[in-house]
């Protein structure tokens, strides 16, 4: 007889024998569900609090762990369905009773339950991740409740528990979560890397700061090893890129699945359309729960990178077909590795391989004979090509990273296919334990711009080029050493915040389709978003093609017709958006100006040696009809050669111009023409006003277009890879972006010409100082400065900087440019002048240090200039310029081993700086430390210029007008009559 509490009657129970079994058999899975919360919550607390024992891992996730989940989430649903056939069996029957506390406990009983089911169930779908936080502690708050809530319900009613089978209950509960636990230990914590997969990697990459220890000898005739250095015993030589375990990686870890079930399937779309571009490869289980970043990568050009890139196949086939003899580094690869292909081409295009197939060198499909339909062809780079990398190997760039290739997927059935009940399962366990998934997938390093730079950031070398050392696109240092990071103290514009790649590139972007990994509704884009127009147009993604282009239309560039300047007089006159009055016949040479506003590398960044960018210039009649125009397209797509162009023009030995994207032939740089960040440059255009014209108005238009790629390598991808571009009769014609606009109007008219001094001049009169004073826009003069001074004409950047003074005397910009004019120069006296002025402006601005620093240097001022330099790091303590003008100074003042802590602060910055190197050697010399100067004389040789190539460069240029003119600091084209005009 159960006991009687004195006071209250205890009635008999009303529920039916097969109830109360039904109530027995949910007390006891309900015990099941009390012990494995109690397990859970611990192990939580645990993960916490770092204990190892207990915890489920930071990165693997134990298979007891995980049945013990499973079973939580599996017997709750059953016990709270039997809670409801429970309830709806026993309702009717207490309820005749009327006892109002009983009913009262009994519904918030329920009322709890439902809450708890909810949520579980919210969290089995949604996920319990940190935007759900809520949901899971509603949970466990609920789950708390319960046992509270069915113990106050009982013990009210009239039909109460025994106290002592209260306590049995509360003991094997306990008991349970106590094996629960034994479990867990019995079972032990994962451990992803073991001592053999660390040995294999320190035996990849070498140990110790210089890594002296990985550099065969017949490469080293010093103690310099370069930090980039990559032995030729890697499996995957040239590429410095490595995996933990130092073997291959099985094809499951970019591309899992087999691809059966991909619709539609890659094989079908490579044989109809060239190249695989609806298939996800390698997204197929990614997908189930990240549908939006899924969907954004699937349009990248990310992933279009290998393969199923018609553009760079043709170039990496053009590579692999290489049947040069291997070169010493290639023969070394070979001996190592009996593998490895007995051709230059193949083991060379590893070099490309880390960054656009990986799938491809991982897997060892590279040192074969390339099936283009294979899934690895046509992956491109997966999620897990950037997911699995857990560490990079410095700043030098090239794929220079690991991948982690010693643990799978820790969730139970991770092989599943899509659709199972097993994937189901799968899915359940990752969402109710997410943590583990996003650790291993998504560490810190995914978040900093240095990520970026290991692909982003180029370089050739020897086995590669058999020639030297070349710097490539490197978007990474112009990057960090530019305002827009925050780094450089020297820069023009200094914005309110730094900016890194992920901010442009990665935006956040709203995810209607339920992206798991969405906080407040949106993710980080995976469109990656940049300039290649050419990708999208190729695959007939119009709405990729739209979003590129306005993407390059943002505002991140701008084009000013800014200035003329009349006849014989070479004074500039500033339009100001005042319609001017010019005389027919008269020669006049217009400034155009295009600034860099917001792009945080230079304009333009890439593989400037293919891309096209350009400034198209026309000549207007009131009517809209063309006189006379630069930058043209020709009708067989070509660019007018004579056109002001954004890019590089690079060489081989033979002087033939680099134009298939054929990186290992770079001899050197005939011309480059760039934009830096927050920097401007400036285009001259010269024409004679003609006699009429209609309406007697004329209009400068000037545009700023875009065209990935050149029409020499478009032709050269179709020619040599037909099959990629299945969809295109003859060669594509690729898209032209129009990136900006500027415009101005003059009206035509005889009379003597306008007096230059009393017509908006930049000079420094009384009316030019009241121009300034109106004028608002005073970037655009700041703008009109810079191009000048980066272009040597200082008298008139000069002439703009004042105005910049005379318009904001409360800024620091006018005459802290005009002291930087002044120092080009080397008018120190002037620079000083100019300096206190800016110092009273604003005192201690660390801009402003810089160029003290620079001044003081100049003027033999050591002591001070070391001081200025320091200024300046104290707010920029990664001014990679800074530190190496300090070092400088302080080697010029005597201090060296100051001068060796400075430079090899730069070294750390970027390893590959010459300028360091080269002061180091002087420095080390100085200290009569001749080994370790011997070494830095190495390193400096590795880096520097190679100064016997220009005669090529200049042999080039003599014999093309259109290269030469770009390779001059002053850029002065004339417009053209049209054709019949």
């Amino acid at each position: 007889m159960p006991e009687r509490p004195s006071g209250r009657p205890n009635l008999p129970s009303l529920l039916p024998p097969r109830v109360r079994m039904l109530l027995r058999v949910t007390v006891v899975l309900a015990g099941f569900m009390l012990a494995s919360a109690l397990y859970l919550l611990l192990n939580r607390l645990a993960d916490g609090l770092g204990w190892t024992l207990l915890a489920a891992g930071s990165t693997s996730l134990p298979s007891v762990f995980q049945a013990i989940l499973l079973a939580h989430t599996g017997i709750g649903l059953l016990a709270a369905a039997l809670v409801l056939v429970f309830v709806l069996a026993h309702l009717p029957r207490v309820w005749r009773r009327r006892h109002g506390s009983s009913i009262l406990t009994g519904s918030l009983f329920v009322g709890v339950a439902v809450v708890l089911v909810v949520t579980g169930l919210f969290i089995l779908t949604e996920a319990a991740s940190q935007e759900n936080r809520w949901a899971w502690w509603l949970h466990v708050a609920c789950a708390a409740l319960i046992p509270l809530g069915y113990l106050a319900h009982r013990l009210v009613s009239l039909a109460r528990p025994a106290r002592s089978s209260i306590g049995r209950y509360a003991l094997a509960v306990a008991g349970a979560g106590v094996l629960l636990v034994a479990a867990h230990v019995a079972g032990g914590n994962d451990t992803r890397k073991g001592p053999e997969a660390q040995i294999a990697l320190d035996a990849t990459l070498g140990t110790g700061p210089s890594g002296a220890d990985r550099s065969p000898e017949e490469f080293s005739d010093s103690s310099f090893v370069a930090a980039d250095f990559v032995p030729p015993q890697s499996l995957f030589f040239p590429s410095p890129a490595t995996t933990t375990s130092g073997g291959l990686v099985p094809a499951r870890v970019f591309t899992p699945g087999d691809g059966s079930k991909t619709t539609p399937s890659p094989i079908d779309e490579v044989r109809t359309e060239g190249f695989a571009s609806e298939a996800p490869i390698g997204a197929e289980g990614c997908v189930r729960c990240h549908p939006d970043t899924v969907e954004q990568w699937s349009a990248s050009a990310h992933r279009f990178a290998s393969f199923n890139n018609p553009f760079y196949e043709a170039s990496v086939r053009s590579l692999r077909a290489d049947g040069s003899p291997p070169n010493e580094w290639i023969r070394l690869h070979q001996k190592a590795n009996p593998e490895a292909p007995l051709e230059s081409g193949p083991v060379k295009s590893k070099w490309c391989a880390g960054c656009h197939d990986p799938a491809l060198l991982f897997t060892g499909l590279i040192d074969k004979a390339i099936d283009r339909v294979s899934r690895e062809a046509q992956a491109g780079l997966t999620c897990l090509a950037c997911h699995a990398i857990d560490r990079l190997h410095g700043r030098t760039g090239n794929a220079n990273y690991n991948i982690d290739d010693t643990g799978d997927d820790p969730y139970l059935f991770a092989d599943a296919p899509a659709g199972s009940w097993r994937a189901f399962v799968h899915d359940m366990a990752l969402k109710a334990k997410p943590t583990v998934h996003k650790r291993r997938l998504l560490k810190p390093l995914h978040s900093e711009p240095e990520f970026c730079a290991t692909c982003h950031k180029v370089r050739l070398t020897e086995p590669v080029n058999e020639y030297r050392w070349l710097r490539g696109q490197d978007e990474y240092d112009n990057w960090h050493d530019s305002g827009i990071s925050l780094n450089a103290a020297r820069t023009f514009y200094l914005p309110e915040s730094r900016r890194v790649c992920q901010d442009c590139h990665m935006p956040l972007e709203p995810a209607p389709r339920g992206d798991l990994a969405a906080e407040d509704g949106l993710v980080r884009s995976h469109r990656f978003l940049a300039a290649n127009t050419a990708l999208p147009y190729v695959r007939g993604d119009s709405a990729t093609l739209r979003d590129t282009e306005r993407f390059l239309r943002d505002g991140a560039l701008s084009v000013d017709v800014f200035a003329i300047r009349r006849g014989d007089d070479r004074t500039p006159l500033a339009l100001d958006g005042e319609r001017r009055t010019l005389e027919p016949g008269e020669r006049v040479v217009v400034d155009v100006v295009v600034r860099n506003r917001a792009v945080g590398h230079t304009f333009p960044g890439g593989t400037n040696d293919s891309n096209q960018g350009w400034l198209e210039v026309e000549l207007l009649e009131g009517d809209g009809r063309i006189l006379a125009k630069s930058g043209s397209i020709a009708p067989n797509r070509r660019l007018d050669s004579l056109a002001h162009v954004y890019g590089v023009v690079l060489l081989d030995r033979e002087g033939r111009r680099i134009q298939r994207r054929n990186g290992q032939d770079i001899y050197v740089t005939a011309a480059s023409n760039v934009i830096g960040p927050g920097t401007a440059d400036v285009a001259h255009y010269e024409f004679v006003v003609p006699e009429r014209a209609a309406g007697g108005n004329l209009t400068v238009r000037a545009r700023l277009l875009w065209r990935k790629f050149d029409r020499a390598f478009t032709e050269f991808a179709y020619a040599a890879n037909p099959e990629g571009f299945r969809r295109f009769a003859d060669v594509p014609d690729l898209p032209v972006t129009e990136i900006a606009t500027g415009e101005a109007s003059f009206a035509i008219a005889s009379g003597a010409l306008a007096d230059p001094s009393t017509d908006g001049e930049t000079g420094t009169d009384g009316s030019a100082k009241k121009a300034a004073a109106r004028d608002e826009d005073w970037t655009r003069y700041n703008d009109y400065g810079i191009a000048l001074l980066l272009e040597g004409n200082t008298r008139l950047a000069m002439r703009a900087f004042d105005r910049v003074r005379a318009a904001h005397p409360d800024r620091t910009d006018g005459p802290l440019n005009m002291a930087r004019t002044a120092l080009r120069d080397g008018n120190l006296n002037a620079a000083y002048d100019l300096l206190q002025e800016a110092e009273g402006i604003r005192p201690g601005d660390p801009r402003a240090a810089w160029v003290w620093g620079q001044v003081l240097q100049e003027d033999g001022r050591y002591e001070d200039a070391i001081l200025a330099f320091r200024r300046v790091l104290e707010v920029f303590p990664e001014d990679r310029a800074a530190w190496r003008n300090l070092g400088r100074t302080l080697y010029l003042h005597r201090q060296y081993e100051e001068a060796l802590v400075s430079l090899d602060r730069v070294l750390r910055i970027d390893p590959e700086d010459r300028v360091a190197h080269y002061h180091r050697m002087l420095v080390l010399r100085a200290l009569g430390r001749e080994v370790e100067a011997a070494a830095a004389e190495a390193a400096y040789e590795r880096y520097r210029i190679d100064e016997a190539a220009q005669a090529v460069a200049g042999a080039y240029r003599r014999a093309h007008p259109g290269v030469n003119l770009m390779a001059q600091p002053i850029h002065t084209h004339r417009l053209e009559r049209v054709a019949g005009e």
